[in-house]
């Protein structure tokens, strides 16, 4: 186990934004400001968190062949939440990985069972090729290869391990907050944890952006989860990963960030600011971005557009 720890660990303070190695054996991808995490098992395999929409596949393979990481090698994907920029690319996947499973929760295998869901996030991960400029594929994935291939092989439950060799594991923590079923991952034993928007966005050193679309009090709670473990970094699904000291300001920042949020909402419009007033500087605080990345911009206003809905109703 002692040599897995690396002089990686011993970093300080880091905001890592480019691909590349974090700690031994788990890298960060980077397609733009879009993020996925390897991990390399000691005989070769490559567990994958959220590898993404349709059109980001072949860039990620590229990507792969640039870091000297096996494409082929793919044997797991693990997945946060089940939005269209982070999981439509699957299918796809599949075509080139046919052995490939993928672990979620039973909630998730729930939501994939609604035909309706499963054509909304075929028809988005269209549109995300065609914003992106990108085609899908010379030979288009059907609908009904889309939806046959986006399945979760393995159901995890609360603390369920995903051992992927002798001293490295991945331990699913069920973190509600952006989406009902959001989930973490702790990546053992580096002590890094895995995350969706439910942790937020982190936009500098000095500001953690809420990120609890669906609920902003359950991503208090999930966040919470992790006041007890001795976190070295966390990754997120946009711009990047943080090691050492940022990791636990971010921790300390998103809860004072969200409760400060809507309480200072509720004391604009008892003073008199206007909705249209309060969205304007909320989005000017937490949710701007020079990004091109448009699934992040995208991603951003989403959770923008969610947040001040449910202040909205909090103050009514």
């Amino acid at each position: 186990m002692a040599e897995l720890v690396t002089s990686f660990c011993k970093r300080v303070t880091m905001f890592l934004r480019a691909s590349g190695l974090i700690y031994e054996r788990l890298y960060l991808i980077t397609l733009g400001a879009t993020c996925r995490y390897a991990i390399v098992a000691e005989h070769g395999e490559i567990a994958l968190s959220d590898p993404g929409a349709s059109a980001h596949v072949a860039a990620l393979k590229e990507r792969f062949d640039r870091m000297k990481l096996s494409f082929a090698n793919i044997r797991k994907v693990f997945l946060t939440h089940l939005d269209a920029d982070r999981v439509a690319g699957i299918p796809l996947l599949r075509r080139y990985i046919p052995s490939l499973r993928v672990y979620g929760t039973a909630a998730m295998h729930t939501q994939l069972a609604d035909r309706s869901f499963v054509r909304a996030l075929y028809e988005k991960d269209q549109d995300l090729s065609a914003a992106l400029g990108i085609p899908l594929v010379k030979d288009p994935l059907s609908f009904d290869e889309f939806s046959k291939g986006l399945k979760i092989d393995k159901h995890l439950v609360e603390n369920d391990s995903i051992q992927l060799d002798e001293d490295v594991a991945l331990r699913s923590v069920s973190t509600p907050g952006h989406r009902p079923h959001s989930v973490a991952y702790l990546v053992v034993p580096h002590e890094f944890a895995i995350v969706d928007e439910t942790f937020g966005y982190f936009q500098g050193r000095n500001l953690a952006a809420p990120g609890g679309d669906m609920n902003l009090h359950e991503a208090l709670t999930s966040i919470r989860k992790f006041n007890d473990i001795q976190l070295n970094g966390i990754g997120f699904s946009y711009g990047g990963a943080v090691t050492g000291a940022l990791t636990k300001r971010h921790l300390l920042a998103i809860p004072q960030n969200t409760e400060d949020l809507i309480n200072e909402f509720t004391k604009a419009r008892n003073g008199g600011f206007t909705d249209e007033e309060i969205q304007e500087q909320v989005r000017s605080a937490f949710y701007s971005s020079h990004t091109n990345d448009y699934c992040h911009s995208e991603s951003l206003n989403g959770t923008f557009q969610a947040v001040m809905n449910q202040l909205s109703k909090f103050t009514n």
